[in-house]
């Protein structure tokens, strides 16, 4: 199962009482994967690709889609949502100043003469 992070003092597991709580809750959760999984990227840019002897399966990418909430955000879930959002700034900041980072390393690799230049056509004359 994924590992998920809960921000605030609202459970994962609604009660099932209130549909709409139910749903901004499951919102939440999936949102608060997303941020786990970009704080792991952070921390192990290659994730499965740094390990050499472990084959890495390729998964499928799709973007994700807010779904169609009946109603606004629940008092209920209001701690976890803002909660969410601060953590989702956070981790911004950081993947922001990570691609600045690659940004600096990627122009200091193109400065050295050579590298990235594309090779010119060679012809050798082997018959005169």
């Amino acid at each position: 199962m994924a590992e998920q992070a809960h921000w605030g003092d609202q459970k994962a597991e609604p009660s099932g009482a209130d549909p709409a709580l139910a749903a901004w809750l499951l919102v939440l959760d999936v949102l608060e994967m997303a941020v786990v999984a970009a704080e792991k990227t952070l921390k192990d840019p290659l994730g499965p690709l740094s390990a050499p002897e472990q084959p890495v399966a390729a998964l499928p990418m799709q973007r994700w889609s807010p779904p169609s909430l009946s109603g606004p955000l629940p008092p209920e879930a209001r701690r976890r949502a803002v909660a969410l959002s601060e953590a989702q700034e956070r981790v911004a900041r950081r993947l922001e100043a990570a691609k600045h980072d690659v940004a600096r390393q990627l122009q200091a690799v193109s400065s050295v003469p050579g590298v990235g230049d594309p090779s010119g056509a060679i012809y050798l004359d082997v018959n005169g």
